[in-house]
C-alpha cells in the first residue's frame, strides 16, 4: 500500500508542480518510527497513513488509501 501511495503521489506531483511549490512532503518510515514523537503527535496508528497539516493543524487524513482521486483531494487541501 505504501508503494502504491508513493507512486500516486509522485504522479500527482509531476502533473501539478503547484504541489511542490506549496507543500512540504515528509515521508516517515512507520516501521522504524512508529514510536517516534511525530507519529504519536499526529496519532499515526498504521502504516500507509497520509496526513495533511496546515498552520491551523490537521486538515485531512487517509489511511491505506491508494485511490489517486482521493489522494489528489487530500493534496488539494494543502494548497
Amino acid at each position: 500500500t505504501c508503494r502504491s501511495q508513493i507512486r500516486a503521489i509522485k504522479a500527482l506531483r509531476s502533473a501539478n508542480k503547484t504541489y511542490d511549490e506549496k507543500i512540504t512532503f515528509i515521508y516517515v518510515d512507520w516501521d522504524t518510527y512508529r514510536d517516534a514523537p511525530i507519529a504519536k503527535q499526529y496519532k499515526v496508528p498504521y502504516q500507509s497513513t497520509l496526513v495533511m497539516i496546515r498552520e491551523s493543524g490537521e486538515v485531512g487524513r487517509l489511511v491505506a488509501q491508494t485511490s489517486k482521486p482521493k489522494i489528489k483531494a487530500l493534496l488539494d487541501k494543502g494548497i
